[in-house]
């Protein structure tokens, strides 16, 4: 029963080594959904600011067209100063003329406002696409070593179950059955050690006279709370 007893216990770490390297394939494929989601993040911000630029561009286009006319009604203005015929037109036309240069005035800052934004922008733009790049490089890198880690750590599972079941297979058909049970039940957790008379499982206290038996490890001894198995080693005193 000694051997049987350390057979599970070997097989115990190898069923934790199991869960650790499944963990990486849960997590891995996780990580690469986080780079592609940053990259799209990327390419979303990019693509909005372009929107944006394209609109600010047609939009000063269209003020400095406005302008022109704006400026063109100004000439017409003043070349109507010379034909009024009395001071009351002529006074009335200056203050159009005014308006208008006002007017005038306010669509230039305008312009030069948009200006502004785009140039502002452009350096936005061209500094993020710039970023999307060197980022989408690193990341093209970074998911090829990922995938191989799922390569390599899924045959490292393949390997580990094979010497799993290697090892269960020389071991009693109902202490294999337990084992398996307690596996599924008990979180991957089914063989554990003892410590100064406390479950390493549960962390509750067994009865002296217990400890001592498990301490010989001549015989199948489950934990009185959690039904874990029991295997002693001096390791973790």
């Amino acid at each position: 029963m000694e051997q049987e007893l350390k057979t599970i216990y070997e097989t115990q770490i190898i069923d934790i080594q199991i869960m650790e390297n499944e963990k990486k394939l849960v997590s891995t494929p996780k990580k690469i959904e986080k780079m592609d989601s940053d990259i799209k993040a990327m390419q979303d911000k990019i693509s909005k600011e372009k929107e944006i630029l394209e609109e600010l561009e047609k939009e000063r286009k269209r003020k400095e067209k406005d302008l022109e006319l704006d400026k063109e009604k100004v000439k017409k203005f003043e070349s109507k100063l010379y034909e009024v015929k009395t001071n009351k037109e002529y006074q009335a036309l200056l203050k159009e003329i005014e308006t208008a240069k006002l007017m005038n005035d306010k669509e230039e800052e305008e312009i030069i406002e948009i200006m502004v934004k785009i140039e502002d922008l452009k350096k936005d733009y061209e500094s993020t696409s710039k970023l999307l790049k060197e980022k989408e490089k690193v990341t093209e890198v970074e998911k090829k070593k990922l995938l191989a880690e799922i390569d390599s750590v899924d045959k490292t599972i393949n390997e580990l179950k094979q010497q799993r079941d290697n090892l269960l297979s020389v071991v009693d058909k109902t202490l294999r059955e337990t084992y398996n049970m307690l596996i599924s039940k008990r979180g991957g957790m089914a063989v554990v050690n003892v410590k100064n008379g406390v479950c390493l499982g549960c962390f509750m206290n067994i009865p002296p006279q217990l400890f001592i038996e498990v301490t010989k490890n001549n015989r199948l001894i489950l934990c009185p709370s959690c039904n874990r198995i029991f295997y002693f080693t001096e390791a973790s005193q």
